[in-house]
């Protein structure tokens, strides 16, 4: 039988044990604990084989982070009732409360109430009437950052795209409010931030008080981000102009009562989306060459798209949409390398299949493991832009291909990031070819993302 017709019923339930209770259902249980951290050591060592491992041992599999047990997914079919179909029953659970430490009330944390306001706060930021202004900023960020760049030299490709990043980050949200100082902060703080926030997320919280170097690189970024986003906001108050940039939208509004928000709830809001859409987006950007690199037949696919769409000329927004195998390159990368690890809570008791998990009980799910499974999608070890043709698109299963998120906690910026993919995409391969360097072994690491541990990659002009 096609394990991908196999039949669920995730729903809800009245009757289900206390938090203190066992599950009822066949839960599989995760080999390797270790005493006293449970399984976050593997989890730490081995972060990938970990997650993609969970399915071998049933579609819910009980595992423990210390001393509190989660209780991971592995079946698309549940992923989509946590996230959309019964959302209403979970909310972000553990792991997010433990980054709100670090991003506040920000989209990227918060949950609930908390949550929806702060999507209230930056959905406008995000509207489409503004992307055709963004997508000029995006190109100013890309064409600054490749135009240096001289045949036969060696670029740091992961580097370049976070710059790249950062620099998209800074003209649409921070445009005045970084000089060329602060964006250097700015730049070498976020990486330490979001790499020791994963840390710390997962190891007790005991850990942030052990006077270790990784712990003290920690706190130094996370004062670096605090001053250099509260300088930028104060700057911004003090011009009192619109500049038609996210910032500026975001201090200019106010609620049914007139009250604007707060320069805290503002510095929440950016250290959120720096903290969510730089690195991510950087890390797909830097995967997306690499799978070029290597796959010598879809680079010239690209390359002839592109070419035939501009005539030689700068992307715009209205050229995207021709600009398909590319976008399937994109979705591709996507796949290839999403979030490795989200966390959900049951905030009722709740039935998933035939497991019920108590209220309280704490949700795990991998959007890597999931897009790796060889029951959603064929051979996935291997890079097939056309898998995402329109006919082999929809035989992907709900809830088995979220690189973006779903439901309420779907990332607000989705739109904007393959909006920005695609124009540097474009921009570099209008001009550039980039070559694997012979012999180096690109590592994969897990942070949010999946990111490249370097990226080298040899310039060729076209």
């Amino acid at each position: 039988m096609d394990p991908r017709s196999r039949t669920l019923n995730p729903g809800r339930t009245r009757n289900a044990p206390s938090h203190d209770e066992a599950t009822t259902g066949p839960v599989g249980r995760a080999p390797g604990a270790w005493p006293v951290l449970g399984h976050t050591a593997p989890l730490l060592r081995r972060p990938l084989h970990f997650v993609t491992s969970l399915a071998g041992h049933g579609d819910v599999v009980r595992l423990q982070l210390g001393a509190l047990p989660f209780y991971a997914l592995t079946h698309p079919k549940l992923v989509q009732h946590v996230l959309v179909d019964g959302a209403r029953d979970f909310t972000r659970g553990r792991l997010f409360e433990k980054a709100s430490l670090f991003l506040g009330e920000g989209l990227a944390a918060s949950s609930g109430k908390v949550h929806r306001r702060a999507r209230r706060a930056l959905q406008p930021a995000f509207h489409h009437q503004h992307l055709p202004a963004y997508t000029d900023l995006m190109l100013q960020a890309a064409e600054s950052v490749v135009t240096p760049w001289r045949p036969g030299r060696v670029i740091a490709v992961d580097r370049a795209m976070n710059d790249l990043s950062l620099g998209v980050l800074a003209n649409t949200l921070l445009p005045t409010g970084l000089d060329t100082h602060a964006r250097t902060e700015f730049h070498q703080a976020l990486p330490v931030l979001t790499r020791g926030m994963m840390v710390r997320i997962l190891l007790p919280e005991w850990w942030a008080r052990v006077p270790v170097a990784s712990n003290r690189r920690f706190d130094r970024a996370r004062r670096t981000m605090d001053r250099v986003i509260g300088e930028a906001i104060a700057a911004h108050r003090r011009s009192g102009r619109d500049r038609g940039d996210m910032l500026s939208l975001l201090l200019m509004q106010r609620d049914a009562e007139g009250r604007g928000l707060t320069d805290q709830q503002v510095h929440d809001h950016v250290t959120s989306l720096a903290v969510a859409g730089v690195e991510t987006t950087a890390a797909t950007l830097a995967w997306f060459f690499h799978e070029l690199g290597r796959h010598r037949e879809i680079e010239e696919r690209v390359h002839a798209e592109v070419d035939t769409v501009l005539g030689g000329r700068p992307p715009r927004l209205e050229d995207l949409p021709a600009l398909a195998f590319t976008s399937r390159v994109i979705m591709e990368t996507l796949r290839r390398y999403p979030p490795w690890m989200i966390t959900r809570r049951a905030t009722a008791p709740a039935r998933l299949g035939t497991v019920t998990v108590p209220g309280g009980a704490e949700i795990l799910y991998s959007p890597y493991a999931l897009h790796h499974d060889p029951r959603w999608f064929r051979d996935p070890q291997r890079f097939d832009p056309d898998r995402w043709l329109p006919d082999r698109a929809r035989e992907v299963p709900k809830g088995a291909f979220i690189p973006f998120g779903s439901g309420g906690y779907k990332c607000i910026g989705d739109t904007f990031a393959l909006a920005e993919m695609a124009v540097v995409a474009a921009t570099v391969c209008r001009r550039w070819r980039l070559r694997p360097v012979p012999g180096k072994r690109i590592r994969r690491v897990a942070r949010g993302n999946i990111h490249p541990d370097r990226l080298p990659m040899v310039a060729e002009a076209r």
